[in-house]
């Protein structure tokens, strides 16, 4: 892999970085509880399982979307009784969402999904290989500032 060139390097990543994307996060558990949940709606409630509550400002944040997408997306999922929106107290003007029964459901199926995929992947690797691994993940997830 030395003499491959940096543009071969930044394609080979690139396709590296979907194929896991696409292996983890795109082959979903299609059965009942989740059959009608699309992408944004699934990465929506791997948010706020992972966070817990939090306002639609961070929601639409964190899943790169406009707030008036994001409303749409919870719209559907509140909808689905996957998640609830709870008003500020104080402040009306600001709307919380936490994930609802079938939320937390869907969200411990996609967990375990994931578990199960990590479990195999670091199984078949050396020692070393999942050193190499996670000092790698890690570096890139600082320099993108997570």
């Amino acid at each position: 892999m030395a003499t491959q060139s940096t543009s071969d390097r930044l394609k080979l990543l690139d396709h590296y970085i979907h194929a896991l994307v696409e292996h983890f996060y795109l082959r979903l558990p299609l059965d009942q509880a989740t059959l009608d949940l699309n992408g944004s709606e699934f990465f929506a409630l791997s948010r706020l399982g992972r966070k817990g509550k939090g306002s639609m400002t961070e929601l639409a944040q964190e899943c790169g979307l406009a707030l008036s997408g994001m409303t749409g997306v919870v719209d559907r999922l509140v909808k689905k009784h996957c998640v609830r929106r709870e008003c500020d107290e104080i402040d009306r003007r600001k709307v919380y969402v936490e994930l609802d029964k079938r939320g937390e459901v869907v969200y411990q199926r996609l967990l375990e999904g994931e578990m199960n995929m990590i479990i195999t992947v670091m199984d078949s690797l050396k020692y070393e290989q999942q050193d190499a691994l996670l000092d790698a993940f890690k570096s890139a997830v600082d320099l993108a500032g997570g």
